[in-house]
């Protein structure tokens, strides 16, 4: 016993010690060592619906709770991750008010919509349609609906000073132009007001059911016959942004009659463009057998020489073309193709043909929008020459095929028209004093025989006809009754009294009530009807005017007359105006532009100083400011607008003036700035640009002289001083004007040599016809046998700019468009 402890201390002896790690260094002494917290739970936002349930404390897990979790429970959310149970209540409250909303929706459009939309709604509620969808569906629509919209093609112009109608045109008579359609088209501007002599609802949805019927009747060949004409797009969108719809056309090849440009889309396009504006009223030739012969290679009723012309008349319809109104510059399309159709026109003069009747009608449109009206005279004289030679006055011929008959026939007719139109612009007995023997069908009964016009509007499937053989009808007729004016007025030493006046407006009161729907004056859009109705009242002027002095035995007075036919004519310029604005190319607006232009500036000259502010004054600043923006927007068209422009401009008061340079945007540096002094071509017009009223007059009113005495004034602006009057004889005196404007014709080398022309018996009635013309405007008609020798001016200047500045070209007979006509050759002056 007493052994086993010595045992025991021995065996721990002899076993190794436990290593011992070295001390640790002492450590500096520390503050009072604060007792550790334990950190609190995250503090839960808002329990779910189970904790809050049993009230326990819930620890906010999403998807599911620590508790839900071990309980294996579903747990649910009322509010959102972040969000108070205080803001997921007031959540639910909006959310349930808007869910009351929606009832109250469907409520209501269960009451307001029409029967037929309230049963789909209501079977759409039965097949468990939400409803946000079936509200989303009503008020916003169907989205594949929404994706086929077209966009907005409605357009209507702003007047330029003053938005409102005048009320001298809306008076209290009554105006039947405001109740037309044209007119009644809402606006979408509201500075525009419109009228409220608008026709009864009956009678508007009369006057457009006959409307609808008239255009069935003139359907397009390949339109079905349940095809209905969009009507609307015609009176809501300007008439510059149709485009012409021709079969004919896109097989056109112009390759092979003219040599002047090769691209055969802008020649298409060119064409297209003349026979959408300008041909309507400038209907030369027959348009289906110009394009059939045109295409098939014929030369029956096409040539190069009316090719070229009519494209270069169609050059200057194009407003893509720049510089289109510069008929001297080499450099433009017009002066090519024009240059072109005088060399082939120097070639084929002497022989008569019908293309050569058509071309000479052409050639003087084209000088009367150059201002040159002196020049193309002489070639309108020789197209009545040549259509005598041919027999176009006479009855057809039944050897010849009915094609060609007709074609004869159509260009009789319309060298009728323009004869008697010059005849009235130039105030001379017509060179065709009887209607040709070939009678005018029923343009309704025969549509063909004067070809169809189609045109399609911008966002329409549909085709709208132009009417242009109801318009050609319904023109020659009036044209007959003009002629006969110009007989009576210019061909005797009587003129018109007031017998022969009341029987002449008997004739065209019963024209103007038998006109067909498309042109009464509730239905007319297109330019061209537009300006057949100016034209009747420009007439209606030019038989009364002259007569306000003399004593009338009849119910129909000439001032009762002359006061109604203003008032129509200003409101036609202004109707105009709004709905297809003066910027596309329109040769025959100018003319009734310039009538009640001059008008106008006669009574504003009159006006007193007192009345500066009255009402009749502002309406007549406001038709001058119209106008003046109709010359302005034309001059770039057309260099007759230019010269007319600036005879208006310098005829203006200093405070009309200041009035047309805010209207048109001029005050401060603008294009007013960068015109020149003088005009860029001398103007040789003898056209009265005005109602003349005493014979006495008619020097003063003439173009020639008009651009001598004002176009060189008033262009720098406010420097200038009250009254084109007194202007014109402080810069220049009158016989200096009168030296510029009107030249001795033996000034100048002859215009053209010897064409073969008329018979002598023909030729008579054509140099008595001249002789109207003032002595020193009228070119020479010499007689010898067979033949006729046109003698005439074309003295005028071919300036054009360059890097280097303006120069000085003298071209010849074989470059120039505007050389001599015949073999002889005129060089161009410049001045």
């Amino acid at each position: 016993m007493t052994e086993q402890p010595a045992v025991v201390a021995a065996a721990q002896q002899d076993r190794p010690l436990r290593p011992l790690l070295p001390a640790v260094k002492k450590r500096e002494a520390l503050g009072p060592i604060k007792p550790t917290r334990m950190a609190k739970p995250p503090h839960t936002a808002a329990a779910c619906d189970n904790c809050r349930k049993h009230k326990t404390k819930c620890s906010g897990d999403r998807p599911r709770c620590r508790r839900c979790a071990q309980r294996q429970m579903a747990c649910h959310y009322t509010a959102r991750p972040g969000e108070t149970e205080a803001q997921a209540l007031r959540r639910g409250y909006r959310a349930l008010r808007a869910r009351a909303t929606e009832h109250e929706d469907v409520v209501a459009l269960l009451r307001r919509l029409p029967d037929q939309d309230a049963q789909g709604l209501l079977a759409r509620l039965r097949a468990g349609t939400p409803l946000t969808a079936i509200i989303n569906h009503v008020t916003a629509g169907d989205a594949l609906l929404q994706m086929a919209v077209t966009p907005e093609t409605r357009f209507r112009y702003v007047f330029p000073y003053r938005a409102e109608m005048p009320a001298s045109c809306v008076g209290a008579g009554g105006n039947p132009y405001l109740g037309s359609f044209i007119y009644d088209v809402p606006p979408l501007s509201p500075s525009v007001s419109v009228g409220s002599s608008a026709a009864s609802g009956e009678e508007e949805s009369n006057g457009r059911r006959a409307l609808v019927r008239e255009r069935q009747t003139t359907r397009s060949p390949g339109e079905s016959p349940g095809a209905e004409h969009d009507e609307d797009a015609v009176y809501t969108a300007p008439f510059h942004a149709a485009h012409l719809v021709e079969p004919r056309l896109v097989a056109a090849s112009m390759a092979a009659w003219t040599c002047v440009c090769d691209d055969e889309v802008l020649m298409r396009e060119l064409l297209a463009i003349f026979f959408r504006c300008e041909y309507q009223f400038t209907s030369a030739f027959h348009k289906d057998y110009f394009l059939e012969d045109l295409a098939a290679g014929r030369s029956e009723f096409c040539s190069s020489l009316l090719v070229n012309l009519v494209l270069a008349y169609a050059s200057v319809c194009n407003p893509k073309l720049p510089k289109r109104a510069e008929y001297w510059n080499p450099e433009t399309l017009a002066y090519r193709f024009l240059a072109e159709a005088r060399r082939l026109w120097d070639l084929d003069a002497r022989q008569p043909h019908i293309t050569t009747v058509q071309a000479g009608m052409l050639f003087s449109v084209f000088y009367n929008l150059s201002g040159l009206d002196e020049v193309g005279q002489a070639y309108r004289i020789h197209a009545v020459a040549l259509a005598n030679e041919l027999g176009l006055w006479n009855e057809p011929n039944a050897d010849e095929p009915p094609r060609t008959q007709r074609g004869k026939a159509f260009t009789a007719w319309t060298l009728y028209n323009w004869e008697t139109l010059i005849a009235f612009s130039f105030l001379h007995a017509p060179l065709v004093k009887e209607v040709p023997k070939c009678p005018l069908p029923d343009a309704v009964q025969d549509p063909d025989w004067y070809g169809q016009l189609w045109v399609k509007y911008p966002a329409s499937s549909t085709l709208v006809s132009m009417h242009f053989g109801q318009m050609f009808e319904k023109k020659t007729q009036f044209r007959i009754i003009m002629n006969e004016f110009c007989q009576e007025a210019y061909g005797t030493t009587l003129g018109v009294n007031s017998f022969k006046a009341e029987g002449l407006r008997r004739k065209l009161e019963h024209w103007f009530e038998h006109l067909p729907e498309s042109l009464k004056p509730k239905n007319i859009v297109l330019p061209a009807q537009l300006q057949l109705h100016m034209y009747y009242y420009h007439l209606l002027l030019s038989i009364y005017e002259p007569l306000l002095d003399a004593v009338a035995p009849y119910q129909h007075t000439p001032a009762d007359m002359v006061a109604s036919s203003r008032r129509y004519m200003h409101t036609l310029i202004r109707v105009y105006f709004l709905r297809h604005g003066y910027e596309a190319m329109d040769l025959f607006i100018v003319v009734p532009l310039m009538v009640v232009a001059d008008d106008c500036l006669e009574l504003i000259a009159r006006s007193e100083e007192k009345d500066s502010s009255s009402v009749a004054l502002e309406e007549l600043r406001a038709t001058v400011m119209l106008i003046a923006k109709g010359l302005h927007d034309q001059r770039h068209n057309h260099y007759l607008a230019e010269a007319l422009w600036r005879v208006l401009r310098g005829k203006m008061r200093r405070a009309e003036l200041a009035l047309l340079r805010g209207a048109l945007h001029q005050g401060g540096g603008g294009d007013q700035e960068q015109e020149p002094q003088e005009l860029a071509q001398t103007v040789r017009s003898h056209w009265p640009v005005s109602v003349v009223k005493k014979k006495e007059d008619l020097e003063s009113k003439v173009l020639g002289r008009l651009v001598a005495s004002y176009a060189h004034l008033n262009v720098g602006g406010d420097d200038s001083d009250d009254g084109g009057a007194e202007q014109d004889e402080a810069m220049r005196s009158e016989p200096e004007a009168e030296k510029e404007a009107v030249q001795p014709v033996g000034s100048t080398p002859p215009f053209s040599e010897a064409v073969e022309g008329p018979q002598p018996n023909i030729l008579e009635g054509v140099i008595n016809s001249i002789e109207s013309f003032t002595a020193d405007a009228k070119p020479q008609v010499i007689a010898d046998g067979a033949s006729i020798i046109c003698r005439g001016r074309c003295s005028f200047g071919s300036k054009y700019r360059d890097a280097n500045g303006p120069r000085t070209k003298r071209v010849g007979k074989n470059d120039s468009p505007f050389g001599a006509v015949g073999a002889g050759s005129t060089r161009a002056t410049t001045r």
